[in-house]
């Protein structure tokens, strides 16, 4: 019997078991399995049985890693394994990456002083250069996100934020949005009247932040890739002070969970908070979840600063990263709990004060980058009529 003789349920479920790296290869096999990978349902499901994988950005470096702490509650040191970098993005000998996002197995990278943006395939190793509407600023802020179609499955856009002062010395702000679909950028008409005090990260499609003025505090910033519209949600701790460590994280891609501590108290104090799920309609509570860690049980050397962090909410620690202000400010890598502490990696590598290590997990997906297809017709019709 032939696959495509088997019913539509079955050949789906068979389908969702194959590894999402080589399901990214029979994406154009025939038209019934084209319309297929690009169906949501099919995706989380193949989501869900796809392993998830980690990056580390260290030093203008990304690295593939996997840390293993499984059996830490039973003394067994954990470990972490470097298992590539990512070295090109087309015509690019030298690549110094600042910062990169992360949205459903497609990473955003950004270059040094924001020179250039890639959007690079995680599945395929697919890379798409992404030209600015006007200019890049060196303070800009981005994030990658889509709208959820039935008919016509995700589509992909860029958020690109920046404050400025201008010659007159006026504060500006700027908000465009690129879509991939028609290789082109809009210019969004906000204003800002907030910080951004945390690494963007994207759960469903959308966009959130940690942020805060001097009204309200800090509070959840979130940007609707559907709507194109900002909302806000309360955090579960209340600050006020802009030079406190926040730091945002996805667990299992359906839930975001919050870090804080107050380091201009000489507080060596960290606690984690972990929402409940969260779906296509952005509603947020926060759970019962806690994890309090008290670094000076562990005798450190120094006051920990977290820059990035990922949760492990069934064993309750939580596998950090942060530099190392009194040697060179190289990046380290630990897991840490209530009662544990242990450090998996040390970078060998000098670096700079603006050295902001940065974990995510990711897994492979089945979102593809399209090609400029538009500007392509175009170009191909002006040499027709010339």
């Amino acid at each position: 019997m032939k696959i495509s003789h088997l019913p539509h349920d079955l050949e789906s479920e068979i389908l969702s078991r194959v590894p999402t790296k080589s399901l990214a290869k029979f994406r154009t096999t025939c038209k019934r399995w084209y319309a297929l990978f690009r169906d949501p349902n099919f995706i989380k499901k193949n989501f869900g049985n796809a392993p998830c994988k980690l990056m580390l950005l260290s030093n203008f470096g990304v690295y593939s890693v996997s840390i293993d702490h499984n059996g830490i509650h039973n003394n067994v040191d954990p470990s972490i394994e470097f298992s590539g970098k990512l070295s090109s993005l087309k015509d690019s000998e030298d690549l110094k990456i600042s910062k990169i996002f992360h949205c459903e197995g497609l990473i955003l990278c950004i270059t040094k002083e924001n020179t250039r943006i890639v959007v690079w395939d995680s599945s395929n190793g697919e890379t798409r250069q992404i030209k600015p509407r006007t200019r890049y600023r060196k303070d800009d802020y981005y994030a990658l996100g889509y709208v959820n179609s039935k008919s016509s499955g995700h589509s992909l856009k860029i958020l690109r934020s920046c404050c400025y002062e201008n010659g007159q010395e006026q504060w500006v702000a700027e908000f465009e949005i690129y879509e991939f679909s028609s290789d082109s950028w809009r210019v969004l008409d906000y204003t800002r009247d907030y910080g951004i005090f945390s690494h963007g990260m994207s759960l469903k499609g959308n966009t959130y932040w940690v942020a805060g003025d001097k009204e309200t505090g800090m509070f959840m910033l979130y940007f609707d890739f559907t709507t194109e519209r900002f909302g806000r949600f309360p955090l579960p701790f209340e600050s006020f002070n802009p030079e406190d460590t926040a730091a945002l994280s996805v667990v299992r891609e359906e839930k975001l969970s919050v870090l804080h501590q107050k380091i201009l108290d000489f507080s060596n104090e960290m606690k984690i908070w972990l929402t409940n799920k969260i779906d296509e309609t952005i509603e947020l509570s926060w759970s019962n979840f806690v994890l309090t860690v008290d670094y000076d049980k562990f005798n450190l050397p120094s006051v920990v600063n977290v820059t990035s962090f990922l949760l492990d909410e069934e064993n309750k620690v939580a596998v950090c990263s942060d530099i190392d202000m009194d040697d060179e400010y190289k990046t380290r890598v630990y897991v840490v709990g209530e009662d544990i502490y242990k450090q998996v990696y040390k970078d060998t590598t000098k670096a700079s004060y603006f050295n902001r290590p940065l974990l995510i997990n990711y897994v492979p997906s089945l979102v593809h980058i399209k090609k400029n297809t538009l500007k392509r017709q175009k170009k191909r019709k002006s040499r027709e009529v010339s």
